[in-house]
């Protein structure tokens, strides 16, 4: 056993990482960004024009947000008996990887598009991507957590 007992839950699984979920909610900052806008009520129009200029650009950032929603949602859902949905939570490293891509492409358009002038938000954007594709391709944990919900 390569991992502690604490680190699997009732069914048998490999507890997601911290260090994931964190990456799930940098990836859904579209919706936190939302959801704190309508908390404030007065200033949540101010909030998103700051944050998002281009409305356009927090839609597209809401439905990018969706699948790592949907993964925070699913993975405690996990169960021997639920075999397909064990086999699509099994894609999710794949799909988190594959979703992170898109939005430093998308990211990094929208530098171009300022003809690379600096802010700070999109440098915190690009660092944070990167840094989540690096960790997902190399972290040991974050694979055996997907690979032991499609083994089962």
């Amino acid at each position: 056993m390569r991992y502690l007992i604490e680190e699997y839950d009732k069914n048998g699984y490999l507890k997601a990482p911290i260090w994931l979920w964190f990456a799930w909610l940098f990836l859904a900052r579209g919706w936190i960004v939302f959801v704190m806008a309508g908390v404030t009520r007065d200033k949540g129009s101010d909030i998103l024009s700051m944050i998002y200029p281009n409305s356009f650009s927090l839609y597209i950032m809401m439905c990018m947000g969706v699948p790592s929603l949907l993964l925070m949602w699913v993975i405690g859902l996990r169960n021997p008996d639920r075999r397909w949905l064990n086999k699509l939570i099994g894609l999710g490293r794949m799909t988190t990887i594959l979703l992170s891509i898109v939005q430093l492409a998308l990211e990094l358009h929208y530098i171009s598009l300022q003809h690379g002038q600096f802010t700070w938000g999109a440098a915190l954007s690009v660092v944070g991507l990167s840094w989540i594709i690096i960790y997902l391709f190399n972290s040991r944990r974050v694979k055996d957590c997907f690979d032991s919900i499609s083994d089962n």
